[in-house]
């Protein structure tokens, strides 16, 4: 999947984000803290939910995207729960929203057209649905609408929670060996597990990580693992490493966060698919000058072909990127506005006059639309 444009109304918060463009490889969302840069990456967050069936309180999107060579459209808004009648009770805890509207097109054709009380597929009115439900998820097994449904599983952020992990699988994993094509497909396997895995069937990603782990800290010796089995017989996975001329093992409590976050990041991007969009908040978070240069490298030669979505307000980071890639955010309230570096006139020369010229305007200093 690729990510064209985003706009996105919430009635409940009254956030507007007006028709933000996306780069097919790479956008780094710069701007001051505040203007809405972590918002972007929460209504694609919030998109890929609605498309596996949640509903969002009085959310109005529409998003133009590339799917397995076809240009699509999707919009939709969800009836604002402060109106009468419009709260659903699936559960004595859960409230859902009804579907006001949605619309899909593929190539310019208009694919579903939905109302209220009415469902248009192909033209042709279908049995009433879950009227709470989109239509991506009520319909994924039709051939067309399953694209977009599994082009929006592969929405993900990058996931730096991993600490000590259970594996209940660990039983598995000792009788069947994985390719790197099933590794890369395990959506809720953590990032660890995923490398485990990779070591366990002797992959020669495994080593490419570790490389380009090596690449980023030249004291690390190797990269391995401690496998725990308690008294419950639960099995516990923990990531150590070695520095060279050092005897003992750094186990992973003691392993610094810029270098956890580091290796996430690095086997993130080895493992990716094609067609992933991969979403980075705040990328410069626990790392160090050293990383950056070297990350910053990966995400622009990827070896997928994905499209990456980060925020950044570091100037290492931000200088680091070209400047073809940014798109700068401000805000006037609640409304949020994309200005492209040509816009704002950044850039016409070096890439160090460009950063410069970023940190003296009015729209990155003050986050403010002029």
């Amino acid at each position: 999947m690729k990510f064209k444009s985003i706009s996105a109304r919430n009635k409940r918060t009254g956030w507007n984000i007006e028709n933000m463009e996306f780069n097919p490889m790479l956008t780094l969302l710069v701007g001051a803290s505040g203007v809405g840069k972590t918002k972007v990456l929460n209504v694609i967050k919030t998109l890929a939910r609605i498309a596996k069936g949640e509903s969002f309180n009085g959310l109005e999107w529409k998003v133009e995207f590339e799917q397995n060579e076809h240009d699509y459209v999707w919009e939709g808004e969800f009836v604002y729960g402060g109106d009468v009648g419009v709260e659903l009770l699936t559960s004595e805890y859960e409230v859902v929203f009804a579907v006001a509207r949605e619309k899909i097109i593929e190539d310019d054709i208009v694919l579903v057209d939905r109302v209220p009380d009415s469902i248009k597929f192909l033209n042709r009115e279908i049995v009433k649905l879950d009227s709470t439900k989109s239509v991506v998820e009520l319909l994924k097994e039709e051939s067309s609408i399953k694209s977009i449904y599994e082009g929006f599983k592969q929405c993900y952020s990058l996931d730096i929670t991993d600490v000590v992990i259970q594996i209940s699988n660990y039983p598995l994993y000792k009788e069947k060996r994985f390719d790197i094509k099933q590794i890369k497909q395990f959506r809720s396997t953590s990032l660890l597990e995923k490398l485990f895995l990779l070591r366990e069937n002797g992959l020669q990603e495994f080593d490419v990580i570790v490389q380009k782990f090596k690449g980023v800290f030249p004291a690390i010796e190797n990269i391995d693992f401690k496998l725990v089995e308690s008294v419950n017989h639960l099995y516990f996975l923990y990531l150590r490493i070695k520095e060279n001329n050092v005897s003992t093992w750094i186990d992973q409590p003691d392993i610094s966060s810029g270098m956890m976050r580091t290796l996430l990041q690095i086997i993130t991007l080895v493992l990716a698919n094609d067609g992933d969009v991969i979403m980075i908040d705040e990328f410069e978070n626990g790392l160090g000058v050293n990383c950056i240069n070297e990350l910053a490298d990966l995400i622009m030669e990827p070896e997928a072909n994905i499209q990456v979505v980060m925020t950044s307000h570091h100037p290492y980071i931000i200088n680091a990127i070209p400047v073809k890639d940014w798109m700068i955010l401000t805000r006037n309230g609640s409304n949020v506005h994309v200005h492209t570096a040509d816009e704002l006139h950044i850039g016409e020369h070096s890439k160090h006059e460009a950063f410069m010229q970023l940190m003296q305007t009015p729209e990155y200093r003050t986050g403010q639309n002029r």
